[in-house]
């Protein structure tokens, strides 16, 4: 079970930052809640985080220094790989370097995320730091048998009794879900807190939602699932991974 401690800081943060955002000209902000234990400074966002950096542009958002993952190749050869934007290549396509050191030009198109709060990114090292960081935040959380990430969801829906309008009100950011998982929003933490929400053990708690991939500063936005739909998807990941290891012993028997 959560602490109660942290029970009330995520209904403090709540009743505080429940608002929609309506006079940020030219769009409407989501409605979504920045929230945290209290091991980590409840975080309000300003207007400036909900209004200036908004943008769901790719073209505007999309800048050098900015540090991107992108798809490339078909079918089974299909692969994402995380890169920062060195520059333009003809009038469409972006310069996109990785941390081998190989430079591709990439259409807008095959661009499917950005990594928030990433700026001046420039370097092989730094990239590499940053798909570290994922490595090792995925070892630790299987280490943990992914116990931040399901603490962090257990917390948001803890009032909602199954109700599914709750659910989707208690949305996050993945800036605050970073401060909450891993106490850190660097854009290092947030890569490493993506690969935690899509890969990890609990992955299953949260979906992400909207067309949101393009927040230069709050990332894209995640939706805690319903408990009865977490239940269901646990149980199905058991089986399959029981599946999994009773086919993989005969393998290894063989090979012997």
């Amino acid at each position: 079970m959560i602490p109660n401690a942290r029970s009330l800081a995520l209904s403090l943060a709540i009743a505080v930052a429940s608002i929609q955002i309506e006079y940020c000209s030219g769009f409407t902000s989501p409605h979504y809640h920045s929230i945290s234990p209290p091991s980590i400074p409840i975080s309000i966002p300003t207007t400036s985080r909900l209004c200036a950096a908004k943008s769901d542009n790719k073209e505007d958002a999309l800048k050098d220094g900015r540090l991107v993952e992108f798809t490339s190749g078909t079918g089974a050869n299909k692969q994402t790989t995380l890169g920062a934007i060195i520059g333009k290549e003809g009038k469409k396509n972006l310069k996109i370097l990785n941390s081998s050191g190989r430079t591709s030009s990439v259409p807008l198109r095959s661009i499917k995320h950005m990594v928030p709060n990433a700026r001046e990114i420039v370097t092989q090292v730094q990239i590499e730091q940053h798909e570290t960081a994922a490595t090792n935040a995925l070892e630790n959380d299987a280490a943990a048998d992914g116990q931040s990430v399901s603490e962090v969801w257990e917390m948001l829906l803890e009032d909602c009794n199954d109700d599914e309008s709750c659910a989707s009100d208690a949305t996050a950011d993945l800036v605050t879900l970073s401060d909450l998982i891993l106490g850190d929003s660097s854009s290092m933490a947030c890569y490493a807190t993506r690969a935690v929400l899509t890969e990890g053990v609990e992955s299953f708690c949260f979906k992400e939602i909207g067309n949101t991939n393009f927040d230069p500063v709050g990332g894209p936005i995640y939706e805690p699932r319903q408990m009865d739909v977490v239940a269901t998807m646990r149980s199905r990941a058991k089986v399959e991974a029981m599946e999994a290891a009773r086919w993989e012993d005969p393998r290894k028997r063989l090979k012997q």
